[in-house]
Parts: structure tokens; sequence; C-alpha cells
């Protein structure tokens, strides 16, 4: 998952709906499908990463400079929004279907993973994960806009307890817990695993390091160990993930 450059204002909607927005004091992150200029923002958002910014991907392969796949029409798609209706952040949840994940075609597996093929298990990949470069490197916060554990919040971000991909993940985690989804998976690199090791993610390697759109290792984060995270209550800024969340998808304690 790799970040991205500036992207410009969000223009007004003309009559689109974004549904289940997540609001807080600075950010808020909503799932875009269901707006067809919120989605064209995020294919922009894509392209200056993946093409502008770091070259995975050719930039004459994108005349429209809208980066999109194959791997699209079978995903949720999630923007953040600052308070001045800039687009922040932009990831998509790829769901299972009959063309696989995408980590699945670009990774290996360990052999004992036999866990992800469960018959009860809902299977989605937290994919294109890119930030506005306005929002990276900015009072303390690493490369991908999460605030490193060291580093105090100031100003208002201190004030909403959260940050972009913050908002981003927080959004992500209750549409899966919506849809029944119990496993995210997510080829993750080491600057962005750290961060999200601090704040209590429970990702865990499933294969080796590859060389896909960087060098990233295939992780997998099992829904219900999140669960118990956020119940811990040790990290407090996760309480937020349970804001807006409906009381019948919220995590309960293991005797209950």
């Amino acid at each position: 998952m790799q970040t991205a450059t500036d992207n410009d204002s969000l223009a007004q909607e003309s009559g689109d709906t974004a549904s289940r927005n997540v609001k807080s004091n600075y950010y808020y992150a909503c799932q875009i499908d269901d707006s067809a200029h919120f989605l064209k923002m995020s294919y922009a958002l894509r392209y200056q990463v993946y093409c502008e910014e770091r070259g995975f991907l050719r930039e004459e392969n994108y005349p429209d400079k809208l980066e999109s796949d194959i791997f699209d029409r079978y995903s949720i798609h999630f923007g953040v929004f600052d308070a001045a209706e800039n687009l922040a952040a932009t990831a998509r949840l790829v769901q299972k279907s009959v063309i696989g994940l995408p980590l699945y075609q670009h990774c290996t597996l360990f052999g004992q993973e036999s866990e992800l093929f469960g018959a009860n298990n809902q299977i989605a990949e937290v994919s294109r994960l890119s930030v506005s470069r306005r929002y990276r490197r900015r009072r303390g916060e690493g490369f991908y806009g999460l605030v490193e554990a060291t580093t105090p919040y100031k100003g208002v971000e201190r004030r909403s307890g959260e940050n972009a991909v913050f908002a981003l993940y927080r959004s992500i985690y209750q549409t899966s817990k919506r849809s029944g989804i119990t496993h995210w998976l997510a080829a993750i690199e080491k600057s962005l695993l750290r961060l999200l090791t601090r704040y209590g993610f429970p990702f865990r390697p499933i294969g080796p390091e590859v060389d896909y759109f960087g060098p990233v290792t295939p992780h997998v984060l099992v829904l219900e160990e999140f669960d118990a995270v956020i119940l811990e209550s040790r990290i407090p800024e996760l309480k937020e993930f349970l804001v807006g969340l409906e009381p019948e998808f919220h995590p309960r304690p293991p005797n209950l």
C-alpha cells in the first residue's frame, strides 16, 4: 500500500450522495461508490501515486489520468475528506470474486496458511491505499499520514483524536463489520506496518516479501482479533472505531 501526491480541492457533488459517513472534527470518511464524482477523485489520487509519484505504473496507459483496474468492479471504495472538502486519502476493499484477489496474483503464501480457506471465512483485501502528499510529513506524521506513537497530536487533530489514514481504516472496519467480513488481506510496506502495529492492528505475515509495487509482505488481519484489541482499551484512539457503528455490530467480550 502506498501514498499519493497532492489532490485538487473537492468540488460540490451535483446531486451524488456518499454513504456511511464517519465524521470527526477534522476528517470524515465515507464509502464513495454511490458518487461518480468521488470515485473519479479517488482514481485521480491513485494515478498520482502509482504513475506520477512512484512510477509503479506507466503514465501513458492512463491518458485520462485516472488509475483503475478490473478489481474495482468488485470493490468497496472509500474516501477521507478534510474540513475544507479536500480528498485526503482513499482506499478500496476488494471482495472475493471469480477473478480472485490482487494479493493472490502477486504474492506467495506460506504453506501452513490454511486458515484463509475456511468455509465460514469472508476474505477481503485492503488495497490501493493512497494519501495526498499535503497530509504527510506534517506535525510529526510519518510517510503514510499516521501519527507516530511517540509524537503528540497538535491543534485540531489532537482534539479529533485521529488522522487521515486512521479515519480511513475506521470506515473500512465499520463496513467490514456490517458486511460480515472476517479477514483482511493486505500487501504492506515495512514503514506502514510499524505504524499500524503501534496502533494495535494485529496484522501478521502470511508469506515472504515480494516486489509488488515496491517491497511488500502479504499480511492477514483477523477481525475477531482486532475486536479483542479494541475491547482491551489499551489504545484509547481505537474507541473511535465504534462511534457511529450500530450496536449489533459492536464486538462483544468473550464471556458474553
